[in-house]
């Protein structure tokens, strides 16, 4: 039987965080991917939404501007409902986005939240 003693063991703990950085640095590595050789075809694609032209007009090409651009083009894709709201996205482009980049975005946002927590559980134990 799995005890608080077996899960706060310094094998099982010093795997966990072993875990915990290798996918932050696979997330760091897929959106620096993304920002450089995926980020032009999706704004592209997300070319009516205002928040994603005003994104790639302000932050420019540098590489934290293209970061910011990606995370534009995530919160575009991720939250379209409250988007639509604000008015800042074409719902029939955010709809047509191919799947894939939708699933990956959400992946790269679960990874994100997750260390987040960790951080925030890990922070409250001390």
């Amino acid at each position: 039987m799995l005890g608080i003693d077996y899960l706060l063991n310094s094998r099982v703990m010093f795997w966990f965080l072993v875990a915990l950085i290798l996918s932050i640095n696979v997330v760091v590595l897929i959106g620096v991917f993304l920002a450089y050789r995926r980020l032009d075809y999706m704004e592209r694609l997300l070319n009516k939404c205002s928040l994603v032209i005003f994104h790639s007009q302000f932050w420019g090409n540098s590489p934290r501007g293209r970061m910011m651009r990606l995370s534009a083009v995530a919160v575009a894709v991720l939250l379209p409902t409250w988007n639509l709201k604000r008015g800042v996205i074409d719902w029939q482009q955010v709809q047509e986005f191919p799947r894939s980049l939708k699933n990956l975005f959400r992946g790269i946002y679960f990874v994100i939240v997750v260390v987040f927590m960790c951080g925030v559980v890990f922070w409250l134990r001390k």
